[in-house]
């Protein structure tokens, strides 16, 4: 019987038609026509991508962009709970703007930023914490700026937050020259005043911002906000501690603030091997003031000479009233003959000041003051000893005539007792 299917009909001519010796390589071309035959056609090429267009280019770009701010929203506010625990524990006003960096630097990751505290007395701002700013630059920490001058000036004058487009309008609608020439520097972008209870704080000022949250403005008021809030509660507590530690009449530290405080100071200046001093005084006759005049003006004659002591000592100074017309200062930092200047600089303020009513006994009812100066580690290593020091130097003032201050050294007082 003939062979039926193709493959039987294939082999059969084969082997009919063909050489003995060609019938391995036959053979081979039979097994690779099996094998083709039950293997799948190969798929056809696929034709190249197409090169991304502009406008996918710019998507992707966006894309990334926003992956990357979300990235950074995301991190601050994982962050935030515990940046907000921390910054309201803060009790040191020095240790605020430090945080406030380091929350500014989660959001926008700027190139620059300025943080400023607010004197409301001297209508100003000073510069307490910077990033991005070389040791040579013209910023630096401390310099001032009054308010109004300036982007960051006019921001707190107006209590509003601004940024680049604001600024802009606000210059264009009002012929405003917002960008001060030594301003230039700071590169501010965003600015946001730091307000509490309608008092201002400071000022924030960021630039070169590599993220631009869809919010940045309000990003920007927030970290304010939370700077502020943190600056009152310090604020508050300062009050609170003062009231505690005040004289009431005059204002100055009490006693037992004063000893707690010259305890604190002796062991400082012991670390640092610096000098301390102390410098004590009273009115001179204020019983016969006070007898004369009337227990309110009395009163009125303690409290105006505390003003004027206090005006006339340094910022780093600590003074406080004793007790009665007994005033007292330490003196950081300072040498015997420092203190005896300073001593000095305070008697000649109260001396040429004019007192109403005037003094019954001293000449030209001038008022005026009595007192010593001891200093460590010269005059002792305690507290004890250089009050001693110091009480004695006021009591030699008083026997050689008042309105004087004078220094008792330890071989003084050991001849006086003999």
């Amino acid at each position: 019987m003939p062979p039926t299917s193709d493959l039987a009909l294939l082999t059969f001519w084969l082997q009919e038609h063909l050489p003995v010796v060609g019938a391995a390589a036959a053979a081979l071309a039979l097994l690779v026509a099996i094998l083709r035959r039950g293997r799948p056609a190969p798929p056809a090429a696929r034709p190249p991508a197409p090169p991304p267009s502009a406008s996918d280019r710019e998507l992707r770009k966006t894309i990334q962009g926003l992956e990357e701010e979300n990235a950074g929203l995301t991190s601050f506010f994982v962050l935030l709970p515990d940046l907000t625990k921390e910054i309201n524990s803060i009790k040191e006003k020095r240790k605020i703007a430090p945080l406030m960096v380091k929350m500014l630097e989660q959001i926008f990751d700027p190139k620059k930023i300025l943080i400023f505290f607010a004197d409301e007395k001297q209508k100003n701002l000073y510069l307490v914490e910077q990033k991005g700013f070389s040791i040579r630059s013209d910023v630096r920490l401390g310099m001032r700026i009054p308010y109004g001058e300036g982007r960051v000036g006019w921001v707190a004058q107006h209590r509003v937050a601004m940024d680049s487009n604001d600024f802009a309008n606000e210059s264009r609608m009002n012929a405003l020259a917002l960008d001060e020439p030594k301003h230039r520097l700071f590169g501010t972008e965003l600015c946001a005043p730091m307000v509490h209870d309608h008092v201002l704080f400071g000022v924030i000022s960021i630039g070169g911002l590599s993220r631009h949250p869809k919010l940045e403005k309000r990003m920007c008021e927030m970290v304010a906000d939370l700077g502020s809030v943190a600056l009152n509660n310090i604020h508050q507590f300062n009050l609170i501690q003062q009231a505690a530690n005040s004289d009431g009449l005059t204002k100055l530290f009490n006693k037992r603030y004063f000893l707690t405080r010259f305890g604190e100071e002796i062991i400082k200046a012991e670390k640092v091997r610096h000098p301390l001093s102390l410098f004590i005084f009273d009115i001179d006759h204020f019983k016969k003031y006070n007898d004369t005049h009337g227990h309110q003006a009395g009163d009125e004659c303690l409290k105006l000479t505390a003003q004027i002591f206090q005006d006339a000592l340094r910022d780093d100074d600590i003074p406080a009233r004793y007790g009665g017309e007994e005033f007292v200062v330490i003196l950081p930092n300072t040498n015997r003959d420092g203190a005896v200047r300073a001593a000095e600089k305070v008697r000649l303020a109260i001396e040429s000041h004019t007192f109403s009513p005037p003094h019954p006994l001293n000449p030209g009812g001038k008022m005026t003051i009595s007192g010593g100066v001891a200093t460590y580690p010269d005059d002792g290593t305690g507290s004890a000893d250089l009050i001693r020091k110091a009480d004695a130097g006021l009591y030699e003032a008083k026997r050689q005539g008042r309105n004087r201050i004078c220094v008792v050294t330890e071989a003084s007082l050991s001849g006086a007792a003999h």
